[in-house]
């Protein structure tokens, strides 16, 4: 039987890879309203890997996100959201510090409506 004042400490590393850091970005930020996606493509001067880049900075994360956001929210409060909710999954499921969350919004999603008649395109032949 084990005292519960007992502790064993086992000596190792436990090492969590990038890309499980951008899996817990993605499927926080898939549970965030107003969040339509990730940029995709490198934006102005960030080189991000689908959206997302994870940098270790003296035993901290710092993650970056472009994202694409929907037309009708508030950018500053879903971009705070995103910036907390972030660093609460990273904190919570790895253990690890985080030193940022930086949010940048890269674009807007819009409704594709088709040609509007301003455009020229009488549909007349």
């Amino acid at each position: 039987m084990m005292s519960e004042d007992i502790q064993e400490t086992i000596p190792g590393r436990i090492i969590v890879a990038p890309q499980v850091l951008r899996d817990i970005v993605h499927q926080t930020l898939a549970q965030i309203p107003g969040v339509a996606r990730l940029a995709q493509a490198r934006v102005g001067p960030w080189s991000l890997s689908g959206g997302v880049r994870v940098t270790m900075v003296a035993d901290r994360v710092r993650i970056d996100v472009a994202l694409v956001m929907r037309p009708d929210v508030p950018f500053r409060e879903v971009a705070r959201q995103v910036q907390e909710e972030v660093a609460r999954a990273i904190r919570d499921l790895t253990g690890l510090e985080v030193a940022a969350v930086n949010v940048l919004i890269a674009d807007v999603e819009v409704e594709e409506r088709g040609p509007s008649p301003a455009s020229g395109s009488s549909g007349r032949a």
